[in-house]
């Protein structure tokens, strides 16, 4: 891979702008020396304090796929370790809190996980809960769960380990992008273009704009019209492309 890049952006859906209350989504990247790692992450909706895990969980996850990567590794065999190192984290922190084990993983540290990493002649995709992903143009929608419940990689600490899902490619489709449930909701496909993508900050932008309603007067009408943001729920979106 001769170019790679990677773009960004978790902003609040209007649902919770209306209560002015956190965003639980959060994104992550990193991009090395041809190789670089995306990772988007959604706290879990009950838990009172789930965007510290999200925002926690996005870095943590980043950060050991980095140091994977550096070290020759290739995509699609990274993740076992990257797992076990970002769980004994999060199990680490739970015991240094006060009070219940078990209450301070369900309160901070349940978190969806989508991420990808590319290097070489592999790009993967991996992932524990709900969201999706595209490869090029090609996209996949995970979830929804039974009972609205996705798994988390917290569960491990819980000894209630669930599946992860991992699917590896070639370096031909030249682009993949993660994304948390609310934004998969919109459509991969309307979210992201190359006008979008030629700033730095272009994604966090679309995101904001789609966060967001709008009104208008209709004068004939003597009224005001009003269009509901599109992004309701929170949305974290990220993408790495790169040139084979």
């Amino acid at each position: 891979m001769n170019t790679i890049w990677a773009h960004g952006a978790a902003v609040s859906g209007a649902r919770h702008l209306r209560v002015a209350r956190n965003g639980q989504d959060a994104a992550a990247t990193w991009v090395g020396d041809g190789a670089g790692a995306i990772v988007v992450c959604d706290g879990c909706g009950s838990g009172a304090s789930s965007e510290v895990g999200a925002r926690l969980g996005a870095q943590l996850v980043i950060a050991a796929v980095a140091a994977r990567l550096r070290r020759g590794e290739r995509p699609s065999l990274l993740w076992t370790g990257v797992r076990a190192q970002v769980a004994a984290i999060l199990g680490q922190l739970a015991d240094a809190m006060p009070g219940d084990r078990a209450a301070a993983i369900h309160e901070h540290f349940l978190f969806t996980i989508v991420a990808a990493a590319a290097s070489g002649d592999e790009a993967c995709v991996w992932a524990i809960g709900d969201g999706g992903y595209a490869f090029g143009d090609r996209v996949c929608v995970l979830g929804p769960f039974a009972d609205n419940q996705p798994p988390y990689l917290a569960y491990d600490l819980l000894d209630l380990p669930a599946a992860a899902h991992l699917e590896a490619t070639g370096a031909r489709a030249g682009t993949v992008m993660v994304a948390t449930d609310g934004a998969v909701e919109l459509g991969l496909a309307a979210l992201v273009d190359a006008a979008t993508l030629a700033h730095h900050d272009g994604l966090r932008r679309r995101l904001t704009v789609l966060a967001r309603g709008s009104e208008r007067i209709d004068w004939a009408a003597r009224r005001i019209v009003r269009t509901p943001a599109a992004l309701q729920d929170d949305g974290a979106v990220a993408v790495l492309g790169w040139q084979p």
